[in-house]
């Protein structure tokens, strides 16, 4: 009869220590597209209001238009 005989490895894991450089470099990535979010964020707001005052002004100038339509004929 043959004895066999098994070996389990046990393996321990140390928490991996992440450098400060490492963390500057996440930090200042993850800050990056944050600031880039946001920067997206007040264009497409700004561009909203942009918008706004064109219809706005385009309304005034029709309003204007139509005043000196109205003066011209009296």
């Amino acid at each position: 009869m043959l004895r066999t005989t098994t070996t389990t490895a046990v393996r321990v894991f140390k928490p991996v220590q992440v450098s400060t450089v490492a963390r500057r470099m996440y930090s200042n990535t993850f800050s990056d597209k944050e600031r880039a979010e946001e920067n997206q964020y007040i264009r497409q707001k700004e561009a909203e209001q942009i918008k706004k005052l064109k219809e706005q002004l385009a309304q005034k100038e029709k309003e204007i238009a139509e005043l000196k339509k109205n003066g011209d004929k009296k």
